[in-house]
């Protein structure tokens, strides 16, 4: 797996040269309505030899494009990937006008669409195992969706999960309640405070990203297309993250029934690494599976968006788990 690992002084002549034509002639794109009127986006790329299907479920703001250096290295281990964009994601349906808003009426929404099209892909697949990989936000989905997916998949890996998101200087309790209050009296589509429209003036320093020849690569994609531009919060996507920290730590994790492999980047300031913590502890002490954490040192929350001299332990890490047995 390390020879198939791009390294940052080659990634962005790769990714243009050999990454992206290798994925574009096994790309096939799903509009499934899981509600009417309501089309679901989903990417779907065919491995040469494969062995299993693993699910993609994207994190806050992102798109399936963001994900194509990941989905090339599913792709050459022999996975199909199946990644559907989340509600008011990418080329999905929205709830709203605003392009740089991000806006969903209930948690349930994302867990049930995902849900919607993983069964479309078991039904495509029937004789091959299924696999699910999340990340950040998608990762908070992916641990729920796993929760209500019953053995639909044979094992989960979450990366960066958003258990519970960071609130800066606010006190997560405090933003909790605005959130709820501000959807109580029709506020739920406001930005958050704090929170600004797409400027297209994006900083390295204080992204996500620990790779600056792989954030720049997808921001330059990010520039040219406005589906792509979504950059901030509103107090009903915050309201429904606050709702699905509750179900992932009360609910969730006693459901939960296959072996679940937690990736904690060491400089998140994303999400809490605490609430990480507490449900890879409740999934081992008293739950129905297994839970492993994985500690990243000197890493930013974008693992995935890392020095190729990381990423080679990572996908190691990844692979190995999901061939064990």
């Amino acid at each position: 797996m390390e020879k198939v690992i791009i390294q940052d002084q080659d990634f962005k002549e790769k990714m243009k040269n050999l990454v992206e034509p290798y994925l574009a002639i096994r790309k096939r794109e799903l509009w499934p309505e899981r509600e009417p009127e309501r089309k679901i986006h989903c990417v779907k790329y065919h491995a040469d030899n494969p062995k299993a299907v693993v699910m993609i479920s994207h994190g806050y703001t992102e798109t399936a494009e963001k994900y194509k250096e990941i989905i090339y290295y599913f792709l050459k281990a022999g996975y199909h990937v199946y990644m559907p964009e989340h509600c008011g994601h990418g080329y999905s349906y929205r709830l709203t006008d605003d392009l740089s808003l991000v806006y969903v009426d209930t948690y349930k929404r994302y867990v049930e669409d995902f849900l919607f099209v993983s069964r479309i892909a078991r039904e495509e697949n029937p004789e091959l195992p299924m696999f699910l990989y999340g990340h950040s936000m998608g990762g908070g989905i992916a641990a729920a969706v796993a929760a209500q997916s019953g053995d639909l998949f044979r094992k989960v890996v979450l990366s960066s999960p958003m258990i519970r998101p960071l609130t800066g200087k606010v006190p997560w309790r405090t933003s909790r309640l605005i959130a709820g209050i501000c959807c109580l009296t029709g506020k739920s589509e406001k930005y958050v405070i704090g929170q600004e429209p797409y400027t297209g003036e994006e900083d390295f320093k204080n992204s996500s990203s620990s790779s600056i020849e792989r954030y720049e690569y997808y921001q330059e994609k990010r520039r040219q297309e406005p589906l792509y531009q979504l950059n901030a919060a509103s107090y009903g996507w915050l309201y429904s993250a606050a709702r699905l920290n509750g179900y992932l730590q009360r609910t969730a994790w006693r459901k939960i029934r296959v072996p679940v492999l937690i990736f904690q980047a060491e400089n998140d300031h994303l999400v809490s690494k605490r609430e990480q913590e507490r449900f890879v502890i409740k999934l081992n002490i008293r739950g129905l599976t297994s839970g492993k954490m994985m500690k990243v040192p000197g890493i930013k929350h974008e693992i995935f968006n890392s020095s190729g001299r990381v990423l080679e332990i990572y996908w190691k890490k990844v692979f190995a788990f999901l061939r064990e047995e």
